[in-house]
């Protein structure tokens, strides 16, 4: 008997685990999306319903019932993990059939991992962590909480990225490279030097914006 999923957030990343959840060969069944869009409420998105808001995960308390933050932006999916925490759900990381995992890598619960990603020995991936296609995560880094990685981003060895860090479509960093939380990085930035908590960095190479 498959176990049964909630999907909080019934946009983009949710949809690529409603669409695609036969394909990390877990024991999963999608029951529907809980989403705060009253736009959203009631309809059928992604092949799924949308049940009701996210307030709403409280009446399957109790239900064995697993969850997952279906959300990339960082802040907001920081928000809602704060709320659901202590209520107890599990929250099963999804990867990917075809990423690529060194040994000597740490994942945390709730992580998605998209098609494409590779992960290089000695790396720390922590809870809710969202990497998006065809990323390449070098030896020694470190992605903290509810952080996201667009597609296409490259990590040089011994880069740190803190809690709550927006990095977009192929982003690069040099090695030994630190990124304080709550940063925001653009697309296609390439990253030399650390970069402050609450900042915005763009451009080749980076920098505030």
């Amino acid at each position: 008997m498959r176990k049964k999923l909630i999907i909080i957030g019934a946009g983009n990343v949710g949809g690529f685990i409603s669409y695609n959840i036969d394909e990390f060969n877990t024991e999963y069944e999608v029951i529907g999306f809980l989403d705060d869009d009253r736009e959203k409420i009631g309809k059928k998105l992604y092949e799924r319903e949308v049940l009701g808001p996210i307030q709403d995960i409280r009446n399957f308390m109790g239900m064995n019932i697993s969850v997952v933050i279906g959300i990339a932006n960082p802040i907001i999916k920081k928000g809602i993990a704060k709320e659901l925490l202590p209520l107890k759900f599990e929250f099963p990381s999804f990867i990917s059939k075809n990423v690529w995992l060194s040994k000597k890598v740490s994942l945390g619960k709730g992580v998605i991992l998209y098609p494409g990603v590779s992960i290089n020995y000695d790396t720390i991936v922590d809870d809710f962590v969202i990497i998006n296609m065809n990323c390449a995560i070098g030896h020694n880094c470190s992605i903290s909480t509810y952080s996201t990685l667009a597609p296409g981003v490259n990590l040089a060895g011994f880069t740190q990225i803190g809690e709550a860090v927006d990095v977009g479509i192929g982003v690069s960093t040099k090695q030994q490279v630190k990124i304080e939380k709550n940063a925001i990085i653009g697309g296609q930035t390439m990253l030399i030097n650390d970069v402050s908590e609450n900042t915005k960095i763009a451009g080749v190479p980076g920098r505030i914006i």
